[in-house]
């Protein structure tokens, strides 16, 4: 076989293999999905209420990267704690912060996607109100009996 269609039958089989998990639900996905909605809630509370220590509590510190809507990449929770800690100083309060929708994917008993279209309005502690709106996804993984965010990426409405 060409090398080049090995990839590709590698690329077809591996989407079969998705798909067929996506066609299987159980009593126990229902649960997980609770579970992940309730941390993703956590998450927004934590934020909302401007208790970033609780809210960098969410995340795996050991495995996390992300994907901005710029295309650049981050490697660690350290590199996403260092971009993203001094915006936070500038956040008095959230005017509002919606989710909607939010739809949650099971992997299996220990791995879960969340995606979600965002709209925020900031209030700075200049005074300037900011808004931004997108998507989001998060991938979830249960680590020592709670769920924690490996990896997030968002793309920004203009």
């Amino acid at each position: 076989m060409k090398p080049k269609y090995a990839a590709l039958i590698f690329a077809l089989s591996a989407g079969a293999c998705v798909w067929d998990r996506a066609n299987e639900y159980s009593p126990d996905d229902a649960l997980i999905e609770s579970e992940v909605e309730t941390a993703f809630d956590q998450l927004v509370s934590a934020a909302r209420a401007g208790d970033y220590k609780r809210y960098f509590s969410f995340f795996d510190t050991d495995t996390f990267t992300a994907l901005n809507a710029d295309g650049s990449t981050l490697r660690s929770f350290d590199a996403f704690r260092e971009t993203y800690e001094p915006q936070l100083g500038v956040v008095q309060s959230y005017k509002s912060l919606k989710f909607d929708p939010i739809y949650i994917n099971v992997i299996d008993a220990n791995n879960a996607i969340l995606v979600n279209e965002f709209s925020a309005e900031v209030v700075l502690t200049s005074g300037d109100v900011v808004f931004a709106s997108g998507a989001g996804a998060q991938f979830w993984s249960r680590k020592s009996g709670e769920w924690k965010l490996v990896h997030v990426s968002d793309a920004q409405k203009h």
